[in-house]
């Protein structure tokens, strides 16, 4: 479900450091652990420069979703290795454009689609739904109906709370 981090953000981003103030050092202890967990994994990562207000890709990926289901999949991809891997910034409706495109999808139709206002429906009923079942922040894993799970957990917790959660079923 989509859900909109930073909807305060304005159109052309926020630095790291204007993002969380005097928060910075909070945000630099969790994006270190997403970068280790990445090593880790296997997996690129770099930390964006800006944070985008993702609301425009939000409602890009929405009417993505709902007009060309199979593409969707891809899109989610490649929206987060453009932010995540290779740093470019998701508030700019070209980088929107050139995704769609990628995945085979007709990039004008789904960005008329966009600024029509069409989706903004979509990306609202999930932020009210979000907000009714706790979500604050993202990731947010919703376990077996009954158990929030937010924010980027270890592995090891993620493991360890499924196993905790099937033994007591």
């Amino acid at each position: 479900m989509p859900y909109e981090l930073h909807p305060r953000v304005p159109e052309v981003g926020l630095s790291l450091k204007e993002r969380w103030g005097a928060r910075y050092a909070e945000a630099e202890a969790m994006y270190a652990r997403i970068e280790s967990e990445c090593v880790t994994a296997g997996l690129p990562f770099r930390r964006p420069e800006r944070i985008p207000n993702t609301r425009r890709a939000l409602e890009t990926a929405e009417c993505v979703r709902r007009d060309h289901p199979d593409a969707f999949p891809a899109l989610d991809r490649a929206l987060f290795a453009a932010h995540f891997v290779e740093g470019r910034f998701l508030g700019d409706p070209d980088v929107l454009d050139e995704l769609v495109a990628g995945v085979g999808v007709d990039a004008g139709a789904v960005r008329a689609t966009v600024e029509s206002g069409t989706m903004r429906a979509t990306v609202d009923e999930s932020m009210r739904l979000a907000d009714e079942i706790g979500v604050t922040g993202t990731p947010a894993w919703l376990l077996d109906g009954r158990l929030l799970l937010p924010g980027a957990q270890p592995r090891a917790t993620i493991e360890r709370i499924v196993v905790r959660m099937h033994s007591r079923t």
